[in-house]
């Protein structure tokens, strides 16, 4: 009987957990041609780049059919909602923004571009969440 009081406390615990956490995300928003131009870096008018705002972001360059893509969102999910505030993430479909994935040199996906004021780095393929989480902080927040 105590064991069962017990399974049943961690199970209520771990609902609670996971329905904080998922009222607690940080909207990612996808980006089109128009959208990057306004919360990325205008292309058109600045042929060199040069990036809007202060805050590193991550571009994640998927698809919708792309099985890794699917994935690696969860842990972009997370990343956005630990870093909240300090980073920014926008995903960008391929199939619908051929153009900037063709900025990008983007050919396989996911291709995620790291982008601060200390440059650019590109990363291919799925990581698990350390993995993504180390690049974080090597690319934005290592000093």
């Amino acid at each position: 009987m105590k064991r069962t009081v017990q399974i049943i406390v961690l199970c209520f615990v771990v609902s609670l957990t996971s329905m904080a956490q998922k009222t607690s995300n940080v909207k990612i928003d996808e980006l089109n041609s128009l959208s990057f131009k306004q919360k990325v870096w205008n292309y058109d008018k600045d042929k060199t780049f040069k990036r809007i705002g202060n805050l590193p972001i991550i571009l994640d360059f998927h698809a919708t059919w792309c099985g890794p893509c699917k994935m690696l969102a969860p842990h972009l999910q997370a990343i956005q909602n630990k870093y909240k505030g300090k980073l920014v993430i926008y995903k960008i479909d391929v199939d619908q923004s051929p153009q900037l994935a063709q900025i990008f040199n983007v050919e396989a996906m996911p291709t995620m571009i790291f982008m601060s004021n200390k440059g650019i780095k590109t990363e291919l393929g799925y990581k698990e969440y350390g993995e993504l989480e180390n690049m974080v902080n090597t690319y934005f927040f290592k000093k």
